[in-house]
């Protein structure tokens, strides 16, 4: 301890100081301690921390027995009644578990715009920022007024509304910060953050080591204290490093204090593709499955801004997915494009993005846009109304308009970018068949990826569900298409024999 205070005095610091320290019980009480002898215990005894303090402060005349006597029996007159402040069933008793009390716990569901009233820490005024003028000067819709798609160039990207989403919360919550692998150089990952280097001091936008236990371990750590936090994962691959942080920390503070913690968190995961096994591959279904997380999938540029402004405005944990296909893509869908102010998606709400009446296509992430040419070729070629929905939250997901729609065309096909084994899609189709089973024509169908390792880019189309897919689905278990020559075998025979195989 006095070489490490010398060198924190000395403005050399940080310093590690690395405590052995001794259990004199077992873990459990079904820990016998039958690995460890007596005379091992006894000579641990001996060094008892507690013991060796007394006799330091007695020995240097601070504290004489009767002190230490007193400050014992006071001790356990205060462990003895929070003992009994705990079991009294009078006191504190069981929560009602016939209602959704710990349910109620998990999320607070406030509006928190700023966790502390001070200025925020910024390098320039919001105006003045490059990219937010170089955003001015482009077309906040993907479409020109004869509905033609402009050039990438042109247009508000996706990357570009996250962006716009960022900044806006950074010049209003002094508290937040915004961290990853390679955040703040190089416009960060994905261009996402181009623009806010120059905006923001180091300490509120930085770059992390390869380390997404630590990226995310820290984030909970600011989180609970008060603060804001944007932590970025560059590849759901990865999420896996940081398993524990998600599903045990991140999720479950909020539960387990009753409430008195927040977690004003928002994880940003992109979803790749391109890049092989270990770095294409969508975990949502993942995600979903752990109780206490919000788990957001803008598909949209209009969506991935006011959705993100939802997240950041709130203090519950948000695991917030991107696709790598969708960063340049502008707006399709909103004829008026992406608002320039603020704005935010109601929570858990489905987008009805083409109407029809002969199915229902439900969509999560990128996959939108296949299922887009899939209802498109549709009604071109066979005379087939699609409804296309676009899901865009996983957790929470109010159902109602999926369930309007499924029970007007009696039919539905979910597809996503998810492998189709146990992904969310399976929920959702499962909960649709029980919601609505007496509308319909036939049982849900999921069109996922394959149950394969993701290939290499060039075998991807053989991986990822294509527009072939849907419409062959369709054809073979929901509505035989006229004339219709399957490409690929999308028969329930298939299914089971796939399943067969594991594959």
């Amino acid at each position: 301890m006095e070489r490490k205070k010398k060198i924190l005095l000395e403005g050399r610091g940080p310093a590690l100081l690395d405590v052995i320290t001794y259990r004199l019980t077992g873990h459990s009480p079904s820990d016998s301690g039958s690995y460890r002898s007596k005379e091992e215990l006894a000579l641990w005894e001996q060094e008892d921390c507690l013991k060796g303090y007394a006799a330091y402060l007695t020995g240097n005349g601070i504290a004489g027995a009767g002190d230490l006597a007193k400050l014992k029996e006071e001790v356990v007159r205060r462990m003895v009644r929070v003992l009994e402040l705990a079991i009294s069933p009078e006191i504190s008793p069981f929560i009602d578990t016939r209602r959704d009390s710990i349910g109620e716990l998990m999320f607070s569901n406030r509006k928190v715009e700023r966790f502390e009233e001070r200025e925020p820490e910024v390098l320039l005024p919001q105006a003045e920022n490059p990219r937010l003028k170089a955003n001015e000067r482009k077309s906040r819709s993907g479409l020109d007024e004869s509905g033609k798609p402009l050039p990438k160039a042109k247009v508000l990207a996706y990357r570009d509304a996250l962006f716009e989403a960022m900044l806006h919360r950074f010049y209003i919550d002094p508290t937040m910060v915004a961290y990853g692998e390679e955040n703040r150089d190089w416009g960060g990952a994905f261009a996402v953050y181009r623009g806010l280097t120059e905006a923001l001091p180091y300490h509120r936008l930085f770059n992390t080591s390869i380390s997404e236990g630590a990226i995310v371990g820290t984030a909970v750590g600011y989180a609970v204290c008060g603060g804001r936090v944007v932590p970025e994962l560059m590849y759901c691959d990865f999420l896996g490093r940081a398993g524990d942080e998600v599903f045990n920390q991140v999720s479950k503070w909020q539960s387990m204090s009753a409430g008195v913690l927040t977690m004003p968190l928002v994880l940003r995961v992109s979803v790749g593709s391109k890049y092989g096994a270990q770095h294409s591959q969508d975990w949502t279904s993942i995600v979903a499955h752990i109780p206490g997380l919000k788990v957001y999938f803008p598909a949209t540029p209009y969506d991935a801004k006011g959705m993100l402004n939802l997240a950041l405005a709130g203090s519950d944990p948000v695991v917030f997915f991107e696709s790598q296909r969708l960063y340049d893509i502008g707006e399709l869908f909103v004829k008026e494009g992406v608002p320039a102010g603020y704005y935010e998606v109601p929570e858990g709400e489905p987008a009805v993005r083409r109407e029809g009446r002969d199915l229902t296509i439900i969509s999560i992430g990128a996959t939108l846009y296949r299922a887009l040419e899939a209802a498109e070729e549709l009604q071109s070629r066979y005379g087939v109304s699609a409804e296309l929905i676009d899901a865009r939250f996983i957790n929470p997901l109010n159902y109602e308009k999926i369930l309007e729609s499924v029970r007007k065309t009696g039919k539905v096909l979910l597809t996503s970018d998810a492998c189709e084994r146990a992904s969310y899609l399976q929920n959702m189709a499962a909960t649709i068949a029980q919601a609505a089973f007496d509308e319909l024509d036939g049982p849900p169908v999921v069109v996922g990826s394959r149950n394969w390792i993701t290939p290499g880019a060039d075998l991807e189309d053989a991986f990822f569900p294509q527009k072939s897919w849907i419409i062959d689905a369709i054809h073979e278990r929901l509505l035989p298409l006229p004339g219709h020559q399957p490409a690929t075998d999308q028969s329930v025979g298939e299914m089971l024999r796939r399943s067969r195989q594991g594959v």
